[in-house]
Parts: structure tokens; C-alpha cells; sequence
């Protein structure tokens, strides 16, 4: 609530923050390089040259990242990327089959507003040591789920897929991206989490590009 000299005052002991984000160290992978070499300004204070893209750690991809001249990120206003968010926690099916469209209605179909943010969550720990090919995974129907639903930004962690091979990849992203629903790639430590709801914000850094790094944080009530 806004103070009496107009400031908007938090009283944090109430509330729980949640780093989110993935931390990426050099020289990072073949795929997603992320190579930094120290030098100095013209003070002689240090900085660091950086070698990377913009699908490198947690990360932000606008419609521009699947269609020429989609927007970019810094086409969305800020509110676009935070808000009430809804922890969508998928066990592992015993055939690995993807995330149905009843799936996602069973399990956030009474907790699901329009406008929610929607994180995805493997909640099965031992299926992250085995092949990929075995993390859930979204399908175009369960997508499709999503976006009738009104989601407002959708993310993952590192143990979820966005579909079981390139086709239906592709095929998640455009149905997500095509309704100006942006993805976060690459969340971490969503096993922290204790409520199935929150506030979330990831904010991009802010470039006109396809996709660009974010702070990703959840706020819980304690």
C-alpha cells in the first residue's frame, strides 16, 4: 500500500521470494555458448566481453522468435510479464505420453483464471536423470488448452519438454506464440515453490530481438 509520502511500501516479512532463474556459467554449451572474456574500460575498471545468443539461460521468446515480423519483446508492455501465476506440477506418464488437453483441465482446470501466468513443473525427480525422451511434455492439444484458457505467459523448467519431437515443437510454439502468448525457456528451482499459487514477473532485458534474458521471480505469501 502507498505510504503517506506517496511511495508503494511491501511488507516483505509477510511474503517469500523465489529466484527462479537458471544460472548460466561459461563457456556454457556447442548449442548455447556462452564464452566471456575479462577486460577493461577506458577507466580501467573491469568489465567482461561476452560471446552468447539469446536462448542462453532463462530466457523470453516473443512471436518474433517463429514469425517474420512478429513482435519482440519490447513490443508487450511490462505487465505482460508478470502477474498471478498457477503452478502446473505434471507426473510422469507411464508411457511418456505428452500432457492431454484433460490432463491440463484436471489438473488446473479449478484453479486456472483467465489471464494467469502458468509455469510447468516435471514433478517426478527421477525422470530428470533419465533420457528427455521421458520428461513430460506438452502436445498440440494441450497447448491449445492453454491458449483457449487465456494464459498470459507460459514457462518451463529444465525437465519439461514443449513436445516429443521437432514437428510438434514447432507446432506448441506456434499455437502459443500465433495467440501473442510469450514462453520462458529455461526456468530452474521450481521445486521450491510451496503453493500452487503466487505472483511471478520475469522481466526481459530490453532489446528488439526474438527472445532476450530475464530475472525470473516468485512471490509466495508465507
Amino acid at each position: 500500500m502507498p505510504c503517506s509520502d506517496g511511495v508503494f511500501s511491501v511488507d516483505w516479512s509477510r511474503y517469500r521470494l523465489v529466484d527462479l532463474s537458471y544460472t548460466v556459467a561459461p563457456p556454457g554449451t556447442d548449442e548455447r555458448p556462452f564464452i566471456t572474456e575479462r577486460g577493461l574500460l577506458a577507466d580501467d575498471s573491469f568489465m567482461h566481453h561476452v560471446r552468447t545468443h539469446t536462448h542462453v539461460g532463462t530466457h523470453v521468446e516473443a512471436p518474433a522468435h517463429f514469425f517474420e515480423g512478429g513482435r519482440t519483446v519490447v513490443d508487450f508492455p511490462l505487465e505482460s510479464f508478470l502477474g498471478r501465476a498457477v503452478l502446473l506440477s505434471v507426473p510422469v506418464a507411464a508411457d511418456c505420453a505428452p500432457l492431454t488437453a484433460a490432463d491440463c483441465e484436471r489438473l488446473l482446470g479449478g484453479l486456472m483464471q483467465p489471464g494467469d501466468i502458468v509455469l510447468c513443473r516435471n514433478a517426478d525427480m527421477p525422470s530428470r536423470t533419465a533420457p528427455q525422451t521421458a520428461w513430460p511434455s506438452l502436445a498440440a492439444e494441450s497447448a491449445q488448452w492453454l491458449a483457449d484458457r487465456q494464459a498470459k505467459l507460459v514457462g518451463f523448467d529444465n525437465y519439461f519438454r514443449l513436445g516429443r519431437d521437432i514437428p510438434e515443437v514447432r507446432q506448441v510454439h506456434d499455437i502459443l506464440l500465433s495467440r501473442d502468448i510469450c514462453l520462458i525457456e529455461f526456468l530452474d528451482n521450481l521445486d521450491a515453490l510451496t503453493q500452487p499459487v503466487f505472483t511471478f514477473m520475469c522481466l526481459p532485458f530490453r532489446a528488439a530481438t526474438d527472445s532476450a534474458w530475464g530475472r525470473a521471480v516468485a512471490i509466495e505469501r508465507r
